[in-house]
């Protein structure tokens, strides 16, 4: 575990270089997600569940199924709440730099299309030909890092 920390710390250093040379263009699966409190303590979960994030030339989709599913259950309140923990958004992306700009069109979150909650952008903190890593801070100052391989 702590190797592939010093991994990621390095690839981070040297990210925007590579950066730069690659496609987002594909498929990639969510490996690992990485959270580092505004006082530095990192917190690193193996993602076990699908986590599907898809590029086109200017088109994109990402299907997250949460890490804790809930069970269905029997009546319409238990059914909304296990479809609320699943995550999925597609619509138009540009790319500026290290910059990903998400506008999404269609969400399962009804909320994640107003216009108050776009555009959604992430940092391009890794991107070589194998690993695509993003980054987000919260105004709490939280970070949160995803970590994907290339499934293509």
């Amino acid at each position: 575990m702590r190797r592939a920390i010093v991994v990621l710390v390095v690839l981070l250093a040297v990210s925007p270089t590579l950066a730069a040379a690659q496609s987002l263009k594909g498929v990639w699966r969510g490996t690992t997600q990485v959270t580092i409190s505004e006082t530095g303590e990192t917190e690193v979960v193996e993602v076990t569940r699908p986590r599907i994030l898809i590029y086109t030339d200017a088109y994109f989709s990402w299907a997250f199924e949460p890490e804790e599913p809930r069970p269905l259950g029997d009546s319409d309140a238990e059914v909304a709440a296990a479809a609320r923990a699943y995550n999925s958004s597609a619509g138009t992306y540009i790319r500026d730099g290290v910059n990903i700009i998400y506008n999404r069109r269609v969400a399962t979150n009804p909320n994640a299309r107003l216009p108050a909650a776009q555009p959604l952008v992430r940092q391009i903190r890794v991107l070589t030909a194998t690993t695509l890593v993003t980054q987000v801070t919260n105004p709490d100052g939280v970070t949160v890092l995803l970590v994907y391989d290339r499934v293509e």
